[in-house]
């Protein structure tokens, strides 16, 4: 069983749920939306059985009418991730609200923007992390390298709490394996419940230092992390330079060299693990 743990989805009426622009990262939203009956049908088709549908911050900021509905739709194969404001008093409460909406299972914190995230490891946001295990929905985390050791003092102060890092924290990839300009990642290793979502963002950028499919990256993440704490995910289709069939042809060309095993924990099982509701 193949769970893409990273798809955007935009919804056709946006009368009912309007845009609300971030100016964070490119248009993909007007370009190239994809509404949620779209992406089960080329999902279907491309042979990918569950997903979860992350909430697109660049398009609707921290509205998340439509990722949970969408995920609400066919609660047999999505589950949803939402953002809320960190910085909003209330952020703790809203977690609590989501959570009891069909398929909620996670809050994404998104640390991607003009400013660093001084909030990130800020003691004010101590109750959004506590609500998140108190509800055990899965915190996934977006930021920059920059910002790798804010989240190393969070994740010290909630160990064997399952956090998720998008994109594997856009480490520098240059020069190709070794991969010498990712040590900030690598050195987060000793934190257990870390988990590292490797994406076609990811694949595409090793691809790019002379890296078929990631082969190589994917390799290096599996010996220094192990496989049980790798995901993959699309990013489709805030990624959408090649067709969606493509996109996860590369995820398996990415685990091609890894075993049986292995394989089958970075394409679905840990993600069934990470979210149990995709687990039947």
């Amino acid at each position: 069983m193949i769970v893409d743990t990273h798809v955007h989805v935009v919804a056709e009426n946006t009368t009912r749920y309007p845009l609300r622009p971030s100016a964070v990262g490119s248009q993909w939203f007007r370009e190239h939306p994809v509404t949620v009956e779209e992406f089960a049908t080329t999902a279907s088709a491309a042979g990918v059985d569950r997903a979860v549908l992350v909430q697109p911050f660049g398009a609707y900021t921290t509205d998340n009418s439509y990722v949970v509905d969408a995920a609400a739709s066919d609660l047999d194969r999505f589950v949803s991730v939402g953002i809320v404001d960190p910085e909003d008093p209330a952020a703790a409460d809203e977690v609590r609200a989501l959570s009891s909406r069909p398929g909620f299972s996670g809050i994404r914190l998104f640390a991607i923007g003009a400013s660093p995230p001084a909030w990130l490891d800020d003691p004010a946001t101590d109750t959004l992390w506590a609500a998140a295990v108190e509800l055990d929905v899965r915190i996934v985390v977006a930021l920059l390298p920059p910002d790798l050791p804010r989240l190393r003092r969070r994740l010290a102060q909630f160990p064997g709490v399952p956090v998720v890092l998008d994109h594997c924290g856009f480490p520098d990839l240059t020069g190709g394996p070794p991969y010498l300009g990712a040590a900030e990642l690598f050195a987060l290793a000793e934190f257990e419940a870390l988990h590292l979502k490797i994406t076609s963002h990811l694949l595409e950028a090793a691809e790019a230092e002379g890296d078929p499919c990631g082969q190589a990256l994917v390799e290096l993440l599996v010996r220094v992390f192990g496989a049980s704490r790798l995901v993959w995910g699309s990013d489709y289709p805030q990624t959408h330079d090649r067709s969606y069939r493509e996109l996860v042809e590369l995820g398996r060309l990415a685990c091609a060299r890894l075993t049986t095993a292995d394989r089958d924990l970075v394409l679905g099982a840990n993600a069934r693990r990470l979210w149990p509701a995709l687990d039947h």
